[in-house]
């Protein structure tokens, strides 16, 4: 299927967000809008939604299990903390 838009979905700074997203959505970037940790995606608005998981780690903090399998999708620093986020495909 083709990309056909480029969508932003809000974060948190939760361990855990689930946000609702086309399937074989391709993640761009993660960074810092207003203050709030946002995402944005290539995404087909024909394929199928699904419902993915993005867990968020601190530096320093022990992987959980569920994290192994994660996908990397960035890292950014706010008010001198710094946030690792993976998005769990895995419910």
């Amino acid at each position: 299927m083709q990309k056909n838009k480029i969508f932003k979905y809000d974060l948190s700074f939760e361990n855990i967000t689930f946000i609702r997203m086309p399937e074989d959505s391709e993640i761009m970037d993660i960074q810092i809008q207003e203050g709030k940790p946002v995402m944005w995606a290539m995404v087909d608005t024909e394929s199928k939604e699904i419902v993915v998981r993005i867990n968020m780690l601190f530096t320093g903090q022990g992987m959980r299990l569920e994290a192994t399998h994660n996908e990397y999708l960035g890292t950014i620093q706010h008010e001198g903390l710094v946030y690792h986020y993976f998005m769990n495909y895995e419910l």
